[in-house]
């Protein structure tokens, strides 16, 4: 009998990161362009998949990452940019003294035209507690 073991991906270096979110800079609106027509996500997957091939070719010693990974690193990173800007405001708000931004956080706001629409996932209402419209 014959199995296949499956391993986790190590974790992205930082290195990986800053590679992705400046490659991604380029192309920002075709990724976060949610339409469900089909020439939007025909030129969206094609975009995921020249970036897949890039960010692989530039990191040749480590496994290569699969578009669904470099999606997922992408989502990870905005949400984990909104709830440090959301506890910045927080700080500011109550008087304390502001949190500094990490160098993949500071970056991820320049990519996104605006940080309070809900992205197509959703992700925006869990990371707020509540639904965008609700007043919170």
């Amino acid at each position: 009998m014959l199995t296949t073991m499956t391993y986790r991906m190590p974790n992205f270096t930082l290195e990986q990161k800053l590679f992705l979110l400046r490659r991604i800079h380029a192309v920002v609106d075709t990724v976060q362009d949610f339409r469900k027509d089909t020439n939007t996500t025909v030129h969206r997957n094609a975009v995921w998949a020249e970036l897949a091939q890039t960010f692989n070719a530039s990191f040749p010693s480590r496994p290569p990452s699969s578009i669904g990974s470099l999606k997922t690193l992408w989502k990870r990173l905005k949400v984990e940019c909104r709830v440090a800007l959301q506890k910045r405001q927080e700080q500011q708000a109550a008087g304390l003294p502001v949190s500094a931004l990490t160098e993949v956080i500071a970056l991820v706001p320049n990519l996104i035209s605006c940080l309070e629409e809900v992205d197509g996932d959703g992700s925006y209402s869990s990371v707020r507690g509540g639904s965008p419209g609700a007043g919170n």
